[in-house]
């Protein structure tokens, strides 16, 4: 099957599930949507990373998993929806800058919403680190470096900041903590692997140093 031809199918699974979707048949959407998905994603595998974009200039990957979010927030998954969401957003590198924008600037209030709901799901208790300094794990970019039950609050300042300002004390300090923690952990990197370059090295000139006075030993045997 041609490139030409996969891309048309994936356009038409994206438009049939777009249609569903705005009939209101939200579980069949995702089923027409994931077709459109596995082929989209089978495009840029061979070669072809988002060179096919959509009539809003945002790539056919993008566009799907973004729609598959909207339908799992209609079905009140609001957890699988973020997932769809962000990752219709992580590779934002990829896409032409200004209709990205536009794209990633329209999802922002559903991608916050499905955040107010986990957070609803949040143990209270839990929130208080708010006024603390959490556990971070620099493994992990901020803020998923954070507590799973403190990512919402992350997100949600992050994506609205202007509905929860009470959180930008929070969102700053620990933002800072994290940066702070990630420069000591390259500095540490850095050092390390300074030592063992100059390890290395002063290996192989030994070895050399050794080698070339075997072979003057060698030589002057000879003569």
């Amino acid at each position: 099957m041609t490139t030409k031809l996969k891309r048309r199918m994936a356009q038409q699974f994206y438009d049939d599930g777009l249609s569903l979707f705005q009939q209101g048949n939200y579980e069949q959407a995702v089923a027409e949507l994931r077709k459109a998905e596995d082929i989209f994603r089978t495009l840029d595998a061979r070669g072809h990373p988002f060179g096919y974009s959509l009539a809003n200039g945002v790539s056919g990957l993008s566009n799907t998993l973004a729609l598959e979010g909207r339908c799992y927030l209609k079905l009140g998954e609001s957890r699988q929806a973020i997932s769809y969401y962000e990752s219709s957003l992580i590779n934002a590198k990829f896409e032409k800058k200004r209709p990205f924008h536009l794209f990633q600037s329209a999802l922002r209030s559903e991608v916050a919403s499905c955040y107010e709901k986990e957070l609803e799901k949040s143990d209270p208790e839990k929130l208080r680190v708010l006024k603390q300094n959490p556990e971070i794990d620099i493994s992990f970019l901020f803020p998923f470096s954070l507590p799973q039950d403190l990512v919402p609050v992350a997100r949600l300042y992050e994506l609205v900041p202007e509905r929860y300002p009470h959180i930008g004390d929070f969102y700053t300090t620990t933002k800072k903590q994290d940066s702070k923690l990630r420069r000591m952990d390259k500095m540490s990197d850095e050092s390390a692997m300074k030592k063992l370059s100059f390890y290395v090295w002063g290996t192989l000139v030994s070895i050399w140093v050794a080698y070339g006075l075997f072979v003057l030993r060698a030589l002057a045997q000879r003569k």
